[in-house]
């Protein structure tokens, strides 16, 4: 008699087996083609970043390039302006370096009141400035200052009134310092003299007159700042590059 196996198929131990056995290699092949895709994925998308990269960078330095070469050819122009605006600031400071006489001038004649009368106005810009002549023996208290100073002589009805003089000298513009030197009434002598044409400086015609000796001290000026050279050594090395550039060409 021939046997039968009642046992389903899928039920059966060995085909079980066989069936796994057999289905193993497929899957394996199936992850190995789904590792390549992922691979080959990655390579194109890095590929176009790169490529993407490297296009933009490229731009960028034509770019850098251009305007380096832009530059350059405005390096002139930007030189002279900077050397423009120096000797700007050179001449700006020498004006404020000076010391404006006409406005001192102006303000004595407006603050001196009108019954005075002045014998002389002498003046010195520093403290190694020679003291010019016919001038009063104020600017000798001047000391170090180093700051113009002036000497004013003259004479007035009263020492009261050289006292008001001296608080009008005090509001002119920039003044430090006001000091009385002399103020001295004359005797009956020189009173006598200068009425019948003794000395010239001599403005004391009776005794009540009183001659004064004033020194007004004002501030220094500020010093002239030294011209910077280097915008005239930038435009000279600019203009040597244009003329080596152009005769290469």
């Amino acid at each position: 008699m021939k046997a039968v196996n009642l046992i389903p198929v899928e039920e059966r131990r060995g085909s079980a087996a066989a069936g796994g056995r057999s289905a193993a290699p497929a899957y394996a092949v199936l992850g190995v083609l789904a590792v390549l895709v992922v691979m080959v994925a990655a390579w194109t998308l890095t590929g176009k970043t790169v490529t993407s990269r490297q296009a933009k960078l490229d731009s960028i330095e034509q770019d850098a390039s251009a305007a380096e070469a832009q530059a350059n050819k405005l390096a002139a122009y930007s030189a002279f302006s900077d050397l423009r605006k120096k000797r700007a600031e050179t001449v700006s400071s020498i004006a404020k370096s000076r010391f404006d006489w006409a406005h001192v001038m102006h303000e004595i004649a407006r603050v001196i009141p009108t019954d005075t009368h002045l014998v002389s106005v002498s003046g010195t810009v520093s403290a190694t400035a020679q003291a010019p002549n016919g001038s009063g023996e104020a600017l000798q208290l001047r000391g170090s200052n180093a700051g113009p100073a002036i000497d004013v002589v003259g004479c007035a009805n009263s020492q009261k009134n050289v006292s008001r003089m001296i608080s009008r000298l005090r509001l002119i513009d920039g003044v430090q310092h006001v000091t009385l030197a002399e103020s001295s009434k004359s005797d009956s002598a020189t009173a006598s003299d200068a009425s019948t044409g003794g000395d010239g400086g001599e403005c004391r015609y009776n005794s009540r007159i009183a001659k004064f000796d004033v020194l007004l001290l004002f501030a220094a000026p500020p010093a002239v700042a030294a011209p910077s050279t280097a915008p005239a050594d930038a435009s000279a090395t600019t203009a040597a590059q244009t003329t080596t550039t152009g005769s290469t060409k």
